[in-house]
Order: structure tokens, then C-alpha cells, then sequence
């Protein structure tokens, strides 16, 4: 089978990995690169032996069969329409769209024109996170903990878009049950949103859920732990891709901890090289866009609902100065 034709607009701190997946990945053939720093494009385009293009537009110009967006979210909605009304299948990254009325628009057009429409929920790629739902009994309460350093990226939005949205679909693809209670706490620390979010969820069916995200912290974890109702606790660690499980004492006596046979990979190449699949034999993709819009629709309700702190510590500038 020939390789797929693929296209990548943006390559910033992400687009740019995106770009050496697809150079390297077997059922793909990086056909061109599009940003708006020039220099930048041009380095890129050499390292990973494609072309630059100062015009998304060249990319359907010279026939690509599928393309990676890879931009600022508020840009993500105009673009993806210009591709799939070209017939070009789209991997956009998450969040979806910056609202909800975008988002069903995409989807609807996507299905319409027979298109792929992908969304970049990467972690669940994650090899941890496959083997979780391959073993996972009955949950009956979700723990997540998504914390990282300071930055200067994405602070055109806040933490609950930037890395909760992530353990949003996550958890909304584990449970399978709608939404009844939300309970949410921000502080805006060093940006216009929220940088650290702390959310407390109730699901339908009586599962409970807390999610903690922060990007003030002097530490990196991404964490998430699963307590069935069996009492076996399933600890999941995304970074180092490990799964392990607990149980409680028997007879007064620990239970020493079960690790779990993880086959660790790249979630980015498992990700863009299902997309070149699903394209190649026209499936539906792991991460849909209908699934991009239901952790929209969550995190768009989680802000909603959420009671903001704004810090007055002189930290802020402090953290914004770490950012660089």
C-alpha cells in the first residue's frame, strides 16, 4: 500500500515533534511543512527532508491526502473547514475547536464530505492507558494529577484547556456515564486564566472523580489512579508508561504492589500512524470528533461552574520570568 500524503500546519512545540514522526513513520510521506516564521520552516523542512510552504493552501495544491493541524485553537475551526471541503482528512489538535456550535459544524461537515476528522487527545495513545481499559473492573472513584513547571506557552488559555482536557477525555471514555455534579476551584497566578484548577466530578452512574492541574509547580507528574469497587486501587503513571495494582491487607497483612506488563511505545507515533491508518482504510479513528467534542463540552462546563482566586503574591512575575 502506498504511503499516505500528509501535511503539517504549524510547527511549534508540538507541530514540530509531529513533523519528525511523520518523516520517520513507514505509511506516511511528509509532502510539506506551513508556519509563519519562515526561518523556522525552512530549518524544519531540511531536517526532516520535506518542503517548506508559506501557504497552507500549497499543501492541497499538491494533492496531500491528509493533514495535521497543529496551531493556535482559535485558528483550528477555519482551517480544518478549508481541508475537508477539499476532501483532505484532518488530525486537528485538542481542544477541537473554541466552541461548541465550531465544533458540531466540523464534525457534521466532516461526515458530510466523508472526511476523517481526528482530534490530538494524545495520552489515549498512551501505552498505560491501553492496558488500564484492558484490566480495569468496575470503577468507583478516579484520581488525577496532571502538574507541571511554568511556562510561556499556550497562555492564550488556561490550565483546564492546556492539561486537564486531557484526563477529561480520559476520563469520560473510562466511565461511559454523563456528568450530573461539577465542583471547580481556579487561581490565575501568572496569566490572564487559570493556572492551577482543581475540579470534583459526579457521574451519573456514581462514580466520583477529583482532577488536579497546575502549571506553577516546581515538579512534572501525570498520574492518574483508578480505586475499583473491589477495593484494588490501579496506579497509572503516563511519563514512565507503568501500571501497577493494590490491594488492601489481607488477614493484617500488606499486600505487596502487582506491576503490570506495560509494551511501552511513543503515544505521538502510535497516534499519527492510527491516523495514516484510518485515512489509508477510511476507519474510525481511536480519538473522533465526536469525541473531541464531548471533553469540550466537559471542560466548557467545568469553566463555567469554576470559582476563580486571583493570586496578589509578587510569585506571578516571579514564575512568568521561569517561563523565559
Amino acid at each position: 500500500m502506498e504511503p499516505v500524503k500528509v501535511g503539517v500546519v504549524g510547527i511549534g512545540s508540538m507541530g514540530v515533534h509531529h513533523a519528525r514522526v511523520y518523516s520517520e513513520l513507514p505509511n506516511t510521506e511528509l509532502v510539506g511543512l506551513v508556519d509563519i516564521d519562515e526561518t523556522r520552516g525552512r530549518i524544519c523542512s531540511q531536517e526532516y527532508g520535506t518542503e517548506f510552504f508559506t501557504s497552507y493552501r500549497t499543501l492541497i495544491e499538491r494533492g496531500v491526502q491528509a493533514v495535521n493541524i497543529a496551531v493556535p485553537t482559535s485558528l483550528h475551526y477555519p482551517l480544518a473547514v478549508e481541508f475537508i471541503e477539499n476532501g483532505v482528512h484532518v488530525l486537528v489538535e485538542k481542544p477541537i475547536t473554541v466552541d461548541l456550535i465550531q465544533a458540531k459544524s466540523l464534525v457534521d461537515l466532516s461526515k458530510k464530505n466523508h472526511c476523517i476528522l481526528q482530534v490530538g487527545h494524545l495520552e489515549r495513545f498512551n501505552p498505560a492507558v491501553r492496558k488500564l481499559r484492558s484490566v480495569m473492573g468496575r470503577p468507583v472513584f478516579l484520581e488525577s494529577q496532571r502538574i507541571g513547571y511554568p511556562t510561556n506557552r499556550n497562555l492564550d488559555v488556561g490550565v483546564v484547556w492546556d492539561l486537564m482536557i486531557h484526563d477529561l477525555d480520559i476520563l469520560i471514555n473510562l466511565v461511559k456515564s454523563p456528568v450530573v455534579e461539577i465542583h471547580a476551584m481556579g487561581v490565575s497566578v501568572y496569566s490572564d486564566f487559570e493556572d492551577v484548577a482543581q475540579v470534583h466530578l459526579l457521574f451519573k452512574n456514581g462514580v466520583a472523580a477529583s482532577l488536579l492541574a497546575s502549571r506553577i509547580s516546581g515538579e512534572k507528574q501525570r498520574s492518574l489512579r483508578v480505586t475499583e469497587d473491589t477495593g484494588r486501587t490501579l496506579s497509572l503513571d503516563f511519563m514512565n508508561q507503568t501500571l501497577c495494582a493494590m490491594r488492601p491487607p489481607r488477614s493484617g497483612h500488606p499486600v505487596p504492589p502487582e506491576v503490570m506488563p506495560v509494551e511501552k511505545d511513543e503515544p505521538l507515533k502510535l497516534e499519527l500512524s492510527h491516523f495514516a491508518d484510518c485515512v489509508a482504510n477510511h476507519r474510525t479513528p481511536l480519538v473522533s470528533g465526536d469525541d473531541g467534542k464531548k471533553a469540550l463540552e466537559l471542560a466548557m462546563q467545568v469553566l463555567a461552574r469554576m470559582k476563580m482566586v486571583k493570586s496578589k503574591a509578587p510569585l506571578g512575575k516571579e514564575l512568568i520570568a521561569l517561563a523565559g
